[in-house]
């Protein structure tokens, strides 16, 4: 037994009438804005290197390390970042120092 979906998402078992044409549209991704987030360095750890960033709006904290920052950060800097989750939890990927 075949099923056919016609354009509309309909299952049925006979095939559609008329082949779907795709618009131009139709093949485009929109556009997706990077979406920083806002905090300020609430721990930083010197010997190892290490601290957090908390979030101004939910409060949750972000790991970051000064090799994955890329340079140095210090303790009530404010900061736009991105991160990622990881098995440990959440991990900064990008930061960018707010003046």
């Amino acid at each position: 037994m075949f099923a056919y979906v016609d354009e509309n998402g309909n299952i049925s078992d006979t095939p559609p009438l008329k082949k779907y044409e795709f618009k131009e549209e139709d093949l485009h991704r929109p556009e997706v804005e990077d979406v920083y987030f806002h905090g300020k360095v609430s721990y930083y750890n010197e010997q190892g290197r290490f601290g957090f960033i908390r979030d101004n709006e939910s409060k949750e904290t972000t790991y970051f390390n000064d090799n994955l920052v890329g340079f140095v950060l210090k303790l009530d800097q404010k900061v736009r970042y991105k991160y990622k989750s990881s098995k440990q939890g959440n991990q900064v990927v990008e930061v960018i120092v707010d003046k």
